[in-house]
């Protein structure tokens, strides 16, 4: 099959799941529906050959980007515009069909009410990114079609790492045995387990880690059974972002794709594990290529990008080529996958947004 003859049927699945959504949002909105989440597993069912024909031909190893890590990207906020920045291929990972296969294994009411308010959120953003940013962002649920490729040696890394959090526990079985109350979880844990683990955003390293726990228990007791022991909001808490991240890692070495990450817990945790395999080039270039969509990131000025539509703002972006500007600033100090971390990239990133605004000005 041709690239043009691929590229015009996924345009057509983006039309497609479109007119899905909008088919579905009204019924989501009047109350929990089973059925209606189930029709977006069964869309994407339906279409996986194609959709991984073209991840595999077109979309892996062309500098490509990934929105991940996210409940969803908020079209109405302008978090397109920095994400279109960087890379010259752009996907939402789609967290929509994720949440209907969560909700598919819950007896109806054990699902909460912000996790279906944030269905519909996603649901309607999905809409607005398919109806306004004209291709240049294609949504698939990336991390789902990962899932069947051959990495198990990787998969099996998210277990590990969590084990290698405790001295003298090798498996769940130990783990759930040995410990329950987080007393427990402290006798077995490594000395420095309060160096690596973050439970939230506002997480300090120099607070006392019992008390960040707890914190982190009450933050999240939407989503944290109370009645559960310490063990298991322990393993709630952090074996899900451990997961998360080996599930992104091995997303981008199955499609040769680099993750656009905005929450810096997420950041951390892909960085600490992926650090894990740093001997992979790819991996090293790739978390090169996240710390740099990451700084870009948090450092532009959304309103200053905001001036134009979306297509004659990606127009702009390839007239200017501002991911080739910004790399050969680095290239020019010497900076590189194999020594970024040695250097602050902040100013480099800055100067060139600086010359972009201008530019679209």
């Amino acid at each position: 099959m041709s690239l043009n003859l691929l590229q015009k049927q996924i345009i057509n699945i983006q039309s497609e799941y479109k007119e899905l959504l909008c088919t579905l949002l009204p019924i989501l909105k009047s109350g929990y529906s089973h059925q209606a989440l189930d029709e977006i597993n069964i869309f994407w069912h339906r279409r996986v050959d194609i959709v991984r024909l073209y991840l595999n031909s077109y979309f892996s190893g062309n500098d490509s980007y990934a929105f991940t890590a996210s409940t969803f990207m908020d079209y109405d906020d302008g978090e397109h515009l920095p994400f279109l920045l960087i890379g010259d291929l752009h996907i939402l990972d789609d967290p929509l069909c994720a949440y209907s296969r969560i909700c598919a294994k819950m007896p109806e009411e054990k699902i909460s009410k912000p996790l279906y308010e944030q269905i519909i959120k996603t649901a309607e953003d999905n809409v607005k990114i398919i109806e306004n940013c004209n291709n240049s962002i294609t949504i698939l649920p990336l991390r789902i079609l990962s899932q069947t490729e051959s990495h198990e040696e990787i998969l099996d890394l998210g277990e590990k790492i969590f084990l290698g959090l405790f001295n003298g526990i090798n498996n769940f079985e130990e783990y759930f045995h040995k410990c329950n109350s987080i007393d427990d979880i402290m006798k077995y844990a490594r000395k420095d387990i309060h160096k690596i683990i973050t439970f939230s955003e506002t997480d300090t390293e120099s607070e006392d880690f019992k008390e960040r726990f707890q914190k982190a228990v009450w933050e999240n007791e939407k989503l944290i059974d109370s009645s559960s022991s310490d063990a298991n909001k322990f393993l709630m808490l952090v074996y899900g972002y451990i997961q998360q991240a080996v599930d992104i890692i091995v997303t981008c070495m199955a499609y040769k794709c680099y993750p656009y990450i905005r929450y810096p817990l997420a950041l951390r945790y892909v960085t600490l594990i992926a650090q894990n395999l740093s001997e992979n080039q790819f991996i090293e270039i790739m978390l090169y290529k996240m710390s740099i969509a990451f700084v870009l990131y948090n450092l532009t000025d959304k309103q200053r990008l905001n001036v134009l539509n979306t297509k004659e703002y990606v127009d702009k972006i390839n007239e200017y080529d501002f991911n080739s500007k910004l790399l050969g600033a680095f290239e020019t100090q010497g900076i590189n996958y194999t020594n970024f971390t040695k250097f602050s990239i902040k100013q480099l990133v800055t100067e060139e947004l600086e010359k972009f605004y201008n530019f679209i000005k």
